[in-house]
């Protein structure tokens, strides 16, 4: 089979027999007959709460967990991502940072893999709906002081902030931060078209998980989302497990926000990647079922994430007819772009990130992928368990 160049890869589609020449001499590889394997850039996840049964905002997070954690994320392809905390006390947001900089700075595969942190609140909407999960009581006015105490329990390593600019202090606290080189997103806002402007011009170039966030009804043009999607400086990130936002919907997004724009993120819990049963996020008691989105165990409402980003990656495939190499930009290339504008990430240009592909009933699963010395890979069945190929040191 002919060797294709894809537009983020470093190899095309090769079959069985030639793998090793693309991921090197590696044993115990296995591929069903006639398959057909390629090679992409590794995926980019910019909002990741918890993944495989980890809360990151649960303080008392450890290496070891925090390296599970991260093991079962790489073996969905993605090789860089933010742990994010949303909306806490400051007491409780510091307890989160030390432990995971505590964590990342013990484990070799973490300080590949995590490029920085998000901080999703606590300067947003107070208002409900917009709030969406994260606890009222500690939501605020824009407290610069208070993010450079996080920033520096941290170790200097928040990149991207989100919140709504229409909180008291945003548009200079935005300005303030683009100076620092932190990525400044708005998110949870109900915040007027006019106010969504100021933040483009101060520097914001990111909505969160734009469509979501906000209430269930709203007016019919004038409203934060219209003014987000028609904002050409603003990428958007969407989470594309067809619960957050229907198929048809996100259709609409995407088509406002073209293929440049778009950038495709988890914003996972502790349930992604793990059995059915009870997890957290922060103090909320989450229950995962069947159906990759969790629920608030109090009042049965939805109320985050556990779809992987590979399976986002197929989502839109599927839904749309999107190609590989284009899906695969939109959850790889493109935050990737994003967060090398940031002066505070951490990506190493030497470190390879690459995910290797089988294709298995014409949709695309993750076989393989590496980030520096890693290489970790599934085993015949994309739903089969995972086998690892890592240094006992990462």
């Amino acid at each position: 089979m002919p060797i294709t160049e894809l537009p983020s890869s470093t190899e095309g589609n090769i079959n069985q027999e030639n793998f090793k020449k693309v991921c090197g001499n590696y044993d115990s590889l296995y591929f069903s007959s006639n398959s057909q394997i390629t090679k992409t850039s590794g995926l980019v996840d910019l909002q990741v709460n918890g993944f495989a049964g980890v809360d990151f905002n649960t303080p008392g997070i450890t290496g070891e967990t925090l390296k599970k954690s991260l093991q079962t994320m790489l073996a969905s392809g993605v090789t860089t991502c933010l742990p994010t905390l949303i909306t806490s006390s400051e007491e409780h947001l510091k307890s989160c940072f030390r432990d995971l900089e505590n964590s990342r700075q013990s484990c070799q595969l973490a300080k590949m893999m995590i490029a920085g942190y998000h901080l999703e609140g606590p300067f947003i909407s107070p208002h409900h709906g917009f709030s969406g999960c994260h606890p009222v009581e500690a939501i605020g006015d824009v407290d610069q002081d208070m993010f450079l105490r996080l920033q520096e329990t941290a170790g200097g390593r928040i990149c991207l902030v989100t919140l709504a600019p229409e909180v008291n202090g945003a548009i200079p606290f935005i300005e303030y931060l683009v100076t620092q080189g932190v990525i400044v997103a708005i998110g949870h806002t109900a915040a007027e078209p006019e106010k969504i402007r100021e933040a483009v011009e101060a520097g914001a170039t990111l909505s969160t998980h734009l469509g979501n966030g906000t209430v269930a009804e709203l007016p019919k043009n004038n409203n934060p989302i219209i003014a987000q999607l028609g904002e050409d400086k603003l990428c958007a990130s969407f989470i594309a497990d067809g619960y957050h936002l229907s198929p048809e919907v996100l259709k609409v997004y995407l088509r406002a926000k073209e293929s440049k724009r778009t950038i495709l993120i988890t914003d996972a819990t502790a349930g992604a990647a793990a059995e059915p049963g009870i997890y957290k996020l922060g103090d909320l008691e989450l229950y995962l079922e069947s159906e990759p989105v969790v629920y608030n165990k109090k009042t049965s409402r939805p109320t985050g994430s556990a779809v992987t980003l590979d399976q986002c990656v197929r989502n839109v495939m599927q839904w749309y007819n999107v190609p590989l190499d284009e899906a695969v930009t939109w959850a790889g290339f493109n935050p990737l772009q994003l967060l090398k504008s940031s002066k505070v990430s951490k990506i190493n240009p030497d470190h390879e990130n690459s995910v290797w592909w089988e294709e298995n009933d014409g949709e695309w699963y993750v076989k393989a992928a590496r980030i520096g010395t890693c290489l970790l890979y599934t085993s015949p069945s994309p739903r089969d368990g995972l086998l690892s190929r890592m240094p006992s040191s990462a």
